[in-house]
């Protein structure tokens, strides 16, 4: 390598975002640095997907015409291309326990999302997948090097010289750093915040292992669901007061090999502060405290070091400078509760390439093109920080976490919609423009109050939770209130949202439909706008009539 050549760009880490960003450059024709100080196939987290992380996928496969990405879109699709060690990720269980009992049924909340032609959901083996990326990477012209430590970074006006601990130079007109929580050009710029101003405070302990039971298996079959999918067959959370448990399951669908499961601990620091003690004495000894969580982890082994974390939020003062970006974990993190990490990653990698490809053409690297994706990321790690925070202030007592769930899943649940309707309307129109439109949306928690019921929901839930804290409230009079605003809202006639009895979704294709002809003819403004497509480029029924909503008695 000729080590005086200019690259367009210079990207360190190659985790998924870096090496899907290269991806998408070095296919538009640029010449692209991919830097990685470790080396490849190795252990990542941030395994499981979501509906909104699987379109984002499509969509960025789609727009750039890179169709490796497209191909981590759909677990069929995983497993045709990419490698058979991946497993699906066709329901996402919260199982909730309390100390010395069985758990009961009655406090499961299993939700199906709906199946459809365009996607499907993976738990994702990350040292095949990443390493697939990479390699797709350097297929479309990628210069990649591994085992490449990079020591110094200095930017010019004309653009930014990288030094490694070997003495190496590589000169770049842009950077942007991929590198997660040790990001070199955070510290080089004390961008950093020592104690950041996050409302969450959690660490975590995990690894993966052999010999996990299928949860389905461990129960009797008086206290299973009897929906159209099992808890087996997604990402599934046992959830108590003052964390959870995620299980992680590779060999879950038909054509995977792989017989490993990703297993975490994470804790709320202000109810499990650092003991001391190592991290799997830790795990086991939660584990023992609840019958049904130890016997799903009777019997399992563990084929990777233990890691137990420190606290895991940090965040950033700012994402972008002068010729440079920080992508996704680079930036800052919260939890791994709800998989938002993946979302929030392919978000801000849709907001930036676009922008990026832009300013190479332009050779105009001025922070004004940058500026929506840098307020995006901002907002999204923002809106994480509450939506975790305040559920782990749910964990303390059932009825409050079986009415906050509820707040995340009409969260996700439009998120979802957000995509699905600009997929929706490319398929119709094969129209890529489109895919800026999202780029209109409001972003995340900034509406004022009355103009997004959603938000308007999530502030109402928290300002309860504010008050059960300050023992003004009770756990059950904040969740009669969220409840009763539920029951208020307009949401899909697709469950009973302001019923405590109801708790588990299944979004059976009927569902869809039904959903879709509720927003298209009784919805009001401005959900309307959400289903202005027709779905009907997907095949099977047309929108089926909304049924009578169920009452529910109010709140006194």
């Amino acid at each position: 390598m000729d080590h005086q050549e200019k690259f367009d760009v210079a990207i360190l880490g190659s985790g998924l975002g870096g090496s899907i960003l290269a991806a998408i450059l070095g296919r538009q024709g640029f010449r692209v640095l991919l830097l990685e100080k470790g080396t490849h196939p190795r252990f990542a987290i941030g395994e499981a997907m979501l509906p909104q992380s699987s379109m984002l996928l499509w969509i960025l496969g789609e727009r750039f015409d890179v169709p490796e990405i497209q191909h981590l879109s759909s677990t069929e699709r995983i497993l045709e291309h990419v490698t058979p060690t991946c497993g699906c990720k066709k329901t996402i269980g919260f199982l909730y326990h309390e100390v010395g009992e069985r758990q009961s049924p009655e406090k499961a909340h299993l939700l199906v999302p709906p199946a459809t032609p365009l996607v499907s959901e993976s738990h994702l083996f990350r040292q095949e997948v990443d390493l697939y990326m990479v390699n797709a990477a350097v297929k479309y012209g990628a210069v990649y090097r591994d085992k490449t430590d990079v020591q110094e970074v200095d930017f010019h006006d004309d653009g930014v010289v990288l030094r490694t601990e070997t003495g190496e130079e590589f000169h770049a007109r842009y950077l942007v750093d991929g590198s997660g929580h040790k990001s070199l050009v955070a510290e080089k710029f004390g961008l950093r915040k020592a104690d950041p101003e996050l409302l969450t405070h959690s660490r975590t302990i995990f690894t993966h292992m052999i010999g996990v039971k299928r949860y389905d298996d461990t129960i009797e079959e008086s206290e299973k669901l009897h929906l159209s999918r099992n808890w087996y067959e997604g990402t599934l959370h046992h959830v108590f007061e003052g964390g959870w448990f995620w299980i992680i399951p590779f060999d879950n669908v038909e054509g995977s090999d792989n017989p490993l499961c990703s297993i975490g601990l994470t804790l709320d620091m202000r109810k499990y502060p650092h003991r001391g003690v190592p991290p799997r004495q830790e795990f086991d000894e939660i584990v023992a405290r609840y019958p049904s969580i130890a016997a799903h982890l009777e019997g399992a082994e563990a084929v990777r070091p233990w890691v137990g974390t420190g606290r895991l939020q940090y965040s950033s003062t700012d994402c972008a400078g002068d010729r440079y970006f920080l992508m996704a974990h680079a930036y800052g993190f919260i939890d791994a509760l709800y998989s938002k990490g993946l979302i929030s990653t392919f978000e801000t990698l849709h907001a930036l390439a676009p922008r990026l490809i832009d300013a190479l053409r332009a050779d105009d690297f001025s922070l004004a093109r940058f500026e929506y994706p840098r307020r995006l990321q901002a907002a999204m790690l923002q809106a994480a920080d509450r939506m975790v925070f305040n559920s782990y202030r749910s964990f303390g007592d059932y009825a409050t976490w079986n009415a906050w769930v509820r707040v995340w899943l009409a969260n996700i649940l439009f998120g979802d919609l957000r995509l699905f309707r600009i997929c929706i309307k490319y398929l119709n129109t094969g129209d890529k423009s489109l895919f800026a439109n999202l780029d209109e949306d409001p972003l995340p928690m900034t509406c004022p109050p009355g103009m997004n019921p959603l938000e308007d929901l999530q502030n109402f839930g928290e300002s309860l939770l504010d008050r059960m804290d300050a023992g003004e409230m009770t756990p059950q009079q904040v969740a009669e209130g969220i409840f009763q605003m539920l029951s208020q809202m307009p949401l899909p006639p697709v469950h009973q949202w302001g019923n405590p009895a109801a708790r588990s979704l299944d979004f059976l294709p009927e569902k869809l439909m039904r959903m879709i002809g509720w927003g298209k003819m009784e919805a009001p403004e401005p959900i309307q706008r959400l289903f202005d497509f027709d779905p009907s480029v997907l095949g099977g029924p047309p929108p089926a009539p909304a049924p009578e909503p169920v009452a529910v008695p109010a709140v006194a």
